[in-house]
């Protein structure tokens, strides 16, 4: 058996390789893992949307996982981005505060109480349509007994969104929604920037031809290909071996 197999062309060795290096071409990838099952959908429908072909697993732990083929992950994480997708994972105020933790100074308290009101404003920002992702930043400026006029507090709010999504006509309801939730904080104190995201041409998933959908006919071809170059070797050296004694 091994001289038979050592009889063979190198070339036919070489067919063989590439038939492997194909079916190799279709293996799939984790694109993200840790996702909640609704995300994990939104996900998947839109990728398959634009001709890439998704999946999703559930692991031990009950979090979801998306795949899609190797060849596909750069272009997938391109246009999932665009749409800020996985989302920003955001932290609550009952995890800012956690019962559990050291007690802490003043200065550290109030570190935590901007961070936790900063956190809870972003993530209710990007509960808008068409918003990827969003950023809020407010200055509480401190009480000092020195000085006579107290300083009035003030906002930034960085907003990442959609190309395709008119958020200008959203900027007047985001500033009243900073402004009612921060004392002493008046409307013209804060500050919207829009910025939109890059929009990418996305290919047709009628005219979509991708390597894993191709593997399967390619390695058919290759050993169509093999089997034709090479079947009168193989089967002189099958003769070959039937007649001797």
């Amino acid at each position: 058996m091994s001289r038979s197999l050592a009889a063979w062309p190198s070339a036919a060795r070489l067919v063989v390789a590439a038939g492997l290096l194909l079916a190799l071409a279709g293996c799939k990838a984790d694109l993200y893992d840790g996702l909640q099952e609704r995300e994990a959908l939104e996900i998947v429908g839109i990728l398959q949307n634009a001709g890439i072909e998704a999946g999703r697993t559930r692991g031990k732990d009950g979090a979801y996982a998306v795949t899609v083929e190797r060849d596909q992950t750069t272009r997938a994480i391109n246009l999932l981005g665009e749409r800020g997708l996985p989302r920003q994972r955001f932290e609550s105020l009952g995890g800012v505060f956690d019962s559990k933790r050291i007690v802490s100074t003043p200065m550290e308290e109030r570190a935590r109480f901007m961070f936790a009101m900063n956190q809870e404003l972003a993530n209710s920002i990007t509960q808008i349509a068409g918003v990827t992702s969003a950023r809020v930043h407010i200055m509480l400026p401190e009480d000092s007994p020195l000085e006579k006029d107290r300083r009035s507090p003030r906002a930034s709010v960085f907003i990442y969104h959609r190309a395709d999504a008119d958020m200008a006509r959203h900027v007047g309801t985001i500033k009243y929604l900073i402004t009612n939730s921060v004392a002493g904080l008046h409307y013209e104190d804060v500050a919207v920037a829009l910025f939109p995201a890059a929009q990418t041409l996305e290919p047709s998933s009628r005219t979509s031809l991708r390597a894993g959908n191709l593997a399967p006919f390619g390695v058919l071809a290759v050993i169509g290909l093999g089997l034709a170059l090479f079947r009168r070797p193989i089967l002189r050296l099958i003769g070959a071996q039937a007649s001797r004694p």
